[in-house]
């Protein structure tokens, strides 16, 4: 009897032995677009993705217990990626009104207000009207929500760039005269390319582009996917996560 149950034990271990290699494994790797965006998406020393959105991203995989495999590209690239490869998602994407049936959301990260913004050694640049900054010369990223905004004003002279470091570069060296952007991104701009912030002058305050920054998937993802990530940005919230992700970044709480 003492054989006939070591035999049954030993057969027992050798079966779980097996059940356990051969689970699936159900975590989903998640193609993810992104651009750098300071502080929202910078490049650490070490050449990896930091930022209080970056680390907002991989608190929500952390939940999902899936992995993201985050490409960072120049912005009108991860836009039309995202546009139109099923299941991939993308941050931190303005959520505009032109915008808002083209993507699943998942969540806000952060409200934004936009300005016109010039440097204060052009003395021309003082109590603009919109109608009058038309005549001046600006730069932007193609296809970002600023570009848009551009285009639907009947501006002349835009300059579509790769990214903001170079909008702001060509700024300060006086190759354009205005850009569009948030205060809080352009103090991390100005501070990580050494500029000098206190030389620009906060020109004109942008009524109806003032929007979220928020996390979205293309529009055709699984349904799942979608229900997946939006209940998992709820508990980040609920939780208080998001809350103390936002605190670590010095980030103002969405509108």
């Amino acid at each position: 009897m003492k054989k006939t149950a070591n035999s049954l034990q030993n057969q027992l271990m050798l079966l779980l032995a097996c059940c356990t290699f051969s689970l699936p494994n159900f975590s989903n790797e998640i193609s993810v677009v992104t651009e750098y965006l300071a502080p929202y998406q910078v490049k650490n020393n070490d050449g990896s993705l930091g930022g209080f959105s970056t680390e907002v991203i991989h608190a929500l995989f952390k939940i999902t217990n899936d992995t993201p495999n985050i490409r960072v590209l120049p912005w009108a690239r991860a836009y039309a990626t995202a546009k139109h490869n099923k299941n991939t998602m993308i941050f931190s994407i303005a959520k505009t009104k032109s915008r808002l049936a083209n993507f699943h959301w998942i969540g806000d990260l952060i409200y934004e207000e936009y300005y016109f913004w010039g440097l204060k050694s052009n003395v021309t640049l003082k109590s603009l009207s919109l109608e009058q900054l038309k005549q001046y010369r600006v730069a932007t990223s193609r296809s970002s929500n600023e570009y848009e905004y551009l285009i639907e004003q009947q501006f002349d002279h835009i300059y579509p760039v790769v990214n903001e470091d170079q909008r702001t570069k060509m700024l300060y060296r006086n190759r354009i005269d205005i850009i569009i952007e948030t205060e809080i991104t352009l103090k991390a701009l100005t501070k990580k390319l050494d500029l000098d912030f206190s030389q620009l002058n906060k020109l004109l305050f942008i009524d109806g582009l003032d929007t979220t920054l928020s996390i979205a998937f293309n529009i055709n993802s699984d349904p799942s996917l979608i229900k997946t990530y939006q209940q998992a940005f709820l508990q980040l919230e609920k939780s208080g996560q998001l809350k103390a992700i936002q605190i670590k970044w010095n980030i103002p709480s969405t509108h």
